[in-house]
């Protein structure tokens, strides 16, 4: 397929016997943490991962810059963190170095603050990369987690250059606990924003909902005192679909069940000369739903009189 990493080590100076530590206690992993998820993952980590986890563990390093993850966080967020970036992937100006396939199968083991994140292959644990928050491309860390380290800290990419090297521990574990009220638990599986969002689009669809309302549309559009001016005036249109959506709970005009709102343009000029909306419930099936023309007379009033 290629070379896909360019072969390139920046000099490592972080020595961790010289960390400061501010705070206790520390949130050391263990030796048999490291060693169950490399065996669960089929991976080794890179060099220098298992000294940093059991010597500091989890927290933030270098003046509140690099967080490095421990095996539980790995272990919690790996399969997320992939499909984040299989659907929001935006560094093909890297792709010479790592290209998303590879990408994809990627292990995350650290990030920034500012939200770049630090990832190694598991074939090529000696090669470690990273996924910029504000860039297209892909940057070469080092060889081993230090080098890594040191890349955020000083090499001027991804901040401005530093020598702190201060570590203040944190546990993400209780962090979580504290932050998720009941109310924002886990959603069951389906359950989730997303999973909801493409069912109603799916239901929308098989049921043709969207057909409904454009026909509902296209018959208001074809009365002459809907549009708000003569026959010969009426101006040439077109129909955006501004929004649509199920209704949870709705009040008059607008009631549950599916909504669609559209607006409509004067093509010659581009004014908005009105908006639609179409909502339909359970009760009306085998019928045309409810359709709101909204003339925006102000438009209309500045619209050529010839056409």
């Amino acid at each position: 397929m290629g070379c896909w990493v360019t072969c390139y080590r920046p000099p490592v100076t972080m020595n961790i016997d010289q960390v400061r530590i501010k705070g206790k206690p520390l949130v050391r992993a263990t030796p048999a943490d490291v060693d169950a998820l490399e065996k669960d993952l089929w991976i080794a980590f890179p060099g220098g991962y298992r000294e940093y986890v059991t010597k500091l563990g989890e927290g933030v390093l270098g003046g509140d810059f690099v967080r490095i993850y421990p095996p539980w966080r790995i272990a919690k967020e790996l399969d997320d963190w992939r499909q984040r970036i299989k659907k929001h992937w935006f560094w093909d100006k890297g792709r010479a170095i790592l290209p998303k396939q590879r990408a994809l199968e990627c292990v995350i083991i650290g990030d920034t603050t500012n939200g770049d994140e630090i990832v190694f292959h598991p074939t090529r644990p000696g090669h470690l990369f990273v996924l910029p928050r504000d860039e297209e491309t892909v940057f070469v860390a080092g060889a081993d987690l230090f080098a890594a380290i040191d890349f955020a800290c000083s090499s001027g990419k991804l901040t401005e250059a530093f020598a702190t090297r201060d570590f203040e521990p944190f546990d993400s574990r209780k962090d979580a606990k504290k932050k998720t009220p009941k109310s924002e638990s886990a959603d069951p599986e389906g359950g989730s924003q997303e999973a909801l969002v493409s069912g109603a689009k799916e239901w929308a669809k098989r049921h043709g909902m969207r057909k409904e309302a454009q026909k509902a549309l296209r018959e208001m559009l074809a009365d002459e005192k809907v549009m708000g001016v003569t026959k010969k005036e009426s101006p040439e249109h077109k129909t955006t679909l501004v929004s649509e959506a199920l209704v949870m709970e709705g009040r008059y005009p607008t009631h549950e069940g599916y909504l669609a709102v559209y607006r409509v343009d004067d093509v010659k000029t581009g004014f908005e000369i009105a908006t639609y909306t179409w909502n339909k419930d359970e009760t009306e099936r085998g019928s045309g739903g409810t359709g709101t023309y909204a003339p925006n007379f102000t438009n209309i009033a500045k619209l050529p009189k010839s056409r």
